[in-house]
C-alpha cells in the first residue's frame, strides 16, 4: 500500500469522526501515529534506546524529538529530587489566617 493511500483512508476517517472530536486536526497525517507511539512508548518508561530500536533510527538523537515527558514523569522526578518536599507535614500553616500572618498581610 502506498503512502498515498494510507494518507486518502486516514482523511477519509478523520472526515467521518470529526464530529465528536472537534479537537483532531483537521489534517492528520500517517506520521503522527508513529510519533504519538513513540512518545506512548517513552512515556511508559521504555528506555529511550530501545524506542529508538523499535523505530528504526539510526541514533537516539532522532527518537529525542518525541520523548517529551509527560507530567506524571516530571512529578515523579521532582519527588524523587526532593523527598522531604513530599513528607505528610504542611511546610506551612493549614490555617488560612495563620498564613497570612506569617505572610504579613494581616
Amino acid at each position: 500500500m502506498s503512502p498515498g493511500n494510507v494518507a486518502r483512508i486516514i482523511d477519509k476517517y478523520v472526515v467521518m469522526i470529526k464530529p465528536n472530536y472537534p479537537d483532531l486536526p483537521d489534517k492528520v497525517h500517517p506520521h503522527m501515529f508513529r510519533r504519538t507511539r513513540a512518545t506512548n512508548l517513552y512515556q511508559s518508561d521504555i528506555e529511550l534506546e530501545l524506542v529508538s530500536r523499535i523505530l528504526g533510527h539510526a541514533s537516539t538523537q532522532t527518537t529525542r524529538i518525541y520523548a517529551k515527558p509527560s507530567l506524571e514523569m516530571i512529578k515523579s522526578a521532582m519527588d524523587k529530587s526532593n523527598p522531604e518536599l513530599n513528607s505528610e507535614q504542611p511546610l506551612w500553616p493549614d490555617n488560612e489566617d495563620e498564613f497570612a500572618r506569617i505572610c504579613g498581610l494581616r
